[in-house]
């Protein structure tokens, strides 16, 4: 193909940040049954086994996946990990994002700040502040890593009624 030569249909590669709703995804991680975990996930790129309806040419991206995150003030994402590296753009609001499975490391990141996660990290993240948060994630791959979660996280899940049995924890198997 040479450079002269457009895609036929442009439009079918593009989203507006007005039409976001469209693909929200109905993938819930298991940290979204605790309500200070509750959050909208929009799958912009890739992941296209998280999309409703007929595939677009934004499902078939295969070296990465982008996804948005919408929280409110209070709420983020549990400490997890998973073997792909993952970047982290907050687009809105302050988020403090933590590092270790004990959250031992933190820094806090506002508009158009980056940090780049290096696979096997145990990460976390939650809006600081008034303002709503939007986060763009960027993984490797076409579709979502296999997640970890810290054993506590997943004690308190069991003691809420979840099914826990498919969740791993880093070094140790659930199946007891």
């Amino acid at each position: 193909m040479s450079a002269d030569n457009a895609t036929p249909d442009i439009e079918a590669h593009v989203l507006r940040f007005d039409n976001i709703d469209q693909r929200e995804s109905p993938y819930r991680p298991i940290d979204m049954l605790l309500e200070r975990f509750e959050r909208k996930r929009y799958a912009v790129l890739g992941r296209p086994a998280e999309q409703k309806g007929e595939p677009t040419p934004l499902d078939q991206v295969e070296a990465f996946n982008i996804t948005y995150l919408k929280c409110e003030p209070g709420k983020g994402l549990a400490t997890h990990g998973h073997s792909t590296p993952e970047a982290f753009i907050v687009m809105a609001g302050k988020w403090r994002i933590t590092v270790g499975m004990n959250a031992e490391q933190e820094t806090v990141l506002g508009p158009f700040d980056i940090i780049s996660v290096p696979p096997n990290e145990m990460h976390g993240a939650e809006v600081i502040g008034d303002e709503t948060g939007w986060m763009m994630t960027i993984n490797a791959g076409h579709g979502g890593a296999k997640l970890f979660w810290p054993p506590d996280l997943v004690e308190e899940l069991r003691a809420t009624g979840a099914d826990v049995s498919g969740v791993e924890i880093p070094g140790e198997s659930l199946k007891r």
